[in-house]
């Protein structure tokens, strides 16, 4: 299956959670907006990372498929979060994915009753479709606010 393979070839069905990391948990950059809003975006990333991850582990397939073609749109701004957020975090280039996580204090996984996960996988593909998951536009939108 496509999903399979993307999610293969990215390393996240086994990425791991942390980076070697001497930092401590950093406080979301409420007197830096663009910060502020990249750490937003970032979180808004993760949780469909894992909603996608969670219907990709229950067999609902057209979900997972519908996040990697919505990381494929949005690859160039996911990379620039990562930058942003890994040298605000780290003072580096290349951190982990998880270990931005971390330091957002976001959570490692979902707790959905199966009925609603259910319904968020089956309604994944059309939700990425809404511009509300443009993250370039969705960064426009918050810096204005």
């Amino acid at each position: 299956m496509k999903w399979r393979f993307f999610l293969g070839c990215l390393g996240l069905l086994a990425l791991p959670l942390h980076a070697e990391e001497s930092a401590t948990p950093g406080e979301y950059a409420f007197n830096q907006p663009e910060i502020l809003a990249d750490q937003r975006l970032w979180g808004i990333a993760h949780g469909v990372r894992l909603l996608a991850l969670a219907c990709a582990r229950t067999g609902q397939g057209e979900a997972a498929e519908a996040w990697v073609d919505w990381q494929e749109r949005e690859i160039g701004e996911l990379a620039r979060l990562r930058g942003v957020l890994a040298r605000h975090y780290f003072q580096q280039e290349d951190v982990l994915p998880g270990s931005i996580s971390a330091m957002l204090g976001l959570k490692q996984s979902l707790d959905l009753a199966p009925e609603a996960l259910v319904t968020a996988c089956t309604t994944l593909a059309e939700a990425l479709a809404q511009p509300r998951y443009d993250l370039k536009l969705r960064r426009e939108e918050l810096l204005k606010k």
